[in-house]
């Protein structure tokens, strides 16, 4: 391949390189400042569900000093041009009491009840005093995996 055409190829991955960077900069600022907003109201409860293949979702939910939730917002979507939106299926909703048999549950698509149940664990570990467990990364998971399996 002539030198000129391995140049542009290498330019194009570069640029391309860059942009995800700047968007999912901007994704992660995006969060942040909702979060921020929410924080200063009071209290906030966050549950995520990433997606492997298919679209995650994020959901973070305004507390009042009794628990309940005063409104939520989720972030739904595979790619990072995904926005925050309203979700105030769960408002005025102590979030302990919260469970995969309520009835609003069930008109939830299953990625958005698994983050809200998240947000509901993540919630009542760290009002127990409990930390918050780090998942692994699927690159963790395989070298764990292999360390296991040498051992």
């Amino acid at each position: 391949m002539e030198l000129k055409y391995m140049i542009l190829i290498g330019i194009f991955v570069m640029a391309a390189f860059a942009l995800q960077y700047y968007l999912g900069f901007r994704q992660i600022t995006h969060f942040g400042e909702e979060y921020s907003r929410l924080r200063k109201e009071g209290k906030v409860a966050i549950g995520r569900r990433p997606g492997k293949i298919t679209s995650g979702t994020l959901v973070l939910f305004s507390l009042d000093q009794e628990d309940r939730i005063r409104y939520g917002r989720k972030l739904q979507g595979s790619t990072v041009f995904a926005k925050f939106r309203d979700f105030n299926t769960f408002d005025g909703r102590k979030i302990g009491e919260i469970s995969k048999k309520d009835p609003e549950m069930k008109k939830e698509i299953r990625i958005t009840r698994l983050a809200v149940l998240n947000a509901v664990d993540n919630y009542l570990m760290v009002k127990a005093g409990k930390v918050i467990p780090d998942k692994k990364t699927p690159f963790g998971t395989i070298t764990g995996a292999l360390s296991r399996a040498k051992a």
